[in-house]
């Protein structure tokens, strides 16, 4: 379920699939447009058109916001002003390996707000859980999401494999208890940490008032850069 936006703040409710789906059109169309910076009016009029609404009202009313308001809440995704006085934007892009700058980002989730803080995980980072001692590895795919749908998809991928595989009933019995103890991080009985350690410190967040940022010094054994 998705909840609305606080009075005069615009959030990103990325627990709306249409919010995935526009997510996902817009970064496969900036990838193939070939420019540097793009103009929102362009963007929004392609994605308007493509993802079938009416009219920039039916858009923008699906977005609970304005397309400027939906980039700028984006944390992989720089806006500016152009020479024209045009809203332009970018999909950040990836520096070299040796600009990486490796970083540890631990946010304490103590509220239902903390959970529907937009976090962009890049395809290095990996996310650890201390209080369950489970971890969400890289897998090569970058995913900006909630932390609610980060921790609800790896509940499901987990329950997905348990479903398709043969394993030993006591290997599985671990992986249910696990989804379990997952979902029930969702339900907020007691607080938990998001603890992020990203290589390349390209992952981000969209809120990182309550975020604690740590610079680790850089590491001769990161992974390549592919």
């Amino acid at each position: 379920m998705g909840r609305p936006a606080p009075s005069g703040v615009y959030k990103v409710d990325m627990s709306h699939q249409e919010m995935e789906r526009l997510l996902a059109e817009l970064e496969a169309w900036y990838e193939s447009a070939g420019c540097d910076w793009i103009t929102a009016e362009a963007a929004a009029g392609w994605l308007k058109h493509d993802l079938g609404y009416d009219d920039m009202d039916e858009f923008e009313d699906a977005l609970n916001g304005t397309f400027a308001e939906f980039l700028n809440a984006m944390p992989h995704i720089e806006t500016k002003v152009d020479e024209k006085g045009r809203l332009v934007f970018r999909v950040k892009p990836e520096p070299p390996q040796e600009e990486w700058r490796p970083v540890k980002m631990s946010l304490r989730i103590a509220d239902r707000e903390d959970l529907w803080n937009v976090c962009y995980k890049s395809p290095y980072a990996r996310v650890e859980i201390p209080e369950l001692e489970f971890e969400i590895s890289p897998d090569g795919k970058k995913r900006t999401d909630s932390i609610y749908n980060h921790i609800a998809g790896a509940a499901f991928n987990l329950g997905t494999h348990v479903r398709g595989g043969a394993m030993p009933e006591e290997h599985r019995a671990k992986i249910m208890e696990c989804c379990t103890q997952l979902h029930e991080l969702l339900d907020l009985n007691t607080p938990w940490t998001w603890v992020l350690h990203d290589p390349s410190g390209l992952s981000q967040f969209q809120d990182t008032g309550k975020v604690v940022i740590e610079q680790l010094s850089l590491c001769p054994s990161a992974p390549p850069h592919n």
